[in-house]
Order: structure tokens, then C-alpha cells, then sequence
């Protein structure tokens, strides 16, 4: 039987592993500046992360990639303004 607690328990540190590896977070910080997700009115626009953050790594339609140090940002665009970063480490 306590074999069968072990392994529920690794199963479940694996889980929140992946979790806590690929993270959405509501802003990101690039230099000194901030911008901000969410999508509404309040969020930063396509024009204000460029010239906040520079040129991302790569570009897809709306999705932006940005390195860095040992995290991977992906910047999620719709209408125009920021709707999600999702984090990962690298």
C-alpha cells in the first residue's frame, strides 16, 4: 500500500513540475519598462511592446517571442493589444 502513496506522489510532483515550468503571467518587465496582458483597454499595444522591448526574437502573425536570460517569453496578441505572456524556461 505504500508503494501505491509513492507513486501517486511522484505522479503528482511530475504534474506540478509542467506546471510551474510554463507559467501565463499579466506583465513582463523589459529593462526598466513594464507592460501588461489581459487584452483590454489598460493592456500594452503591439507599437508600445516593440519600443518598450525592442525587436522580439522571432514573429508569428500575432504571437512574439522573446529570450530572456533562461526564460522564454511568448507574447499573445489580439486587436492589436497584449493578451497573454506565457512563460517558459529555456
Amino acid at each position: 500500500m505504500s508503494r501505491h502513496y509513492f507513486l501517486i506522489g511522484v505522479a503528482l510532483i511530475m504534474c506540478l513540475g509542467s506546471v510551474l515550468a510554463h507559467a501565463s503571467d499579466r506583465s513582463m518587465r523589459c529593462g526598466r519598462n513594464l507592460i501588461h496582458a489581459g487584452g483590454n483597454s489598460d493592456s500594452s499595444g503591439m507599437y508600445e511592446v516593440l519600443k518598450k522591448c525592442g525587436e522580439p526574437e522571432a514573429k508569428y502573425r500575432d504571437t512574439w517571442i522573446y529570450v530572456q536570460g533562461n526564460m522564454r517569453r511568448t507574447l499573445t496578441f489580439r486587436g492589436g493589444r497584449l493578451f497573454l505572456i506565457e512563460s517558459t524556461r529555456n
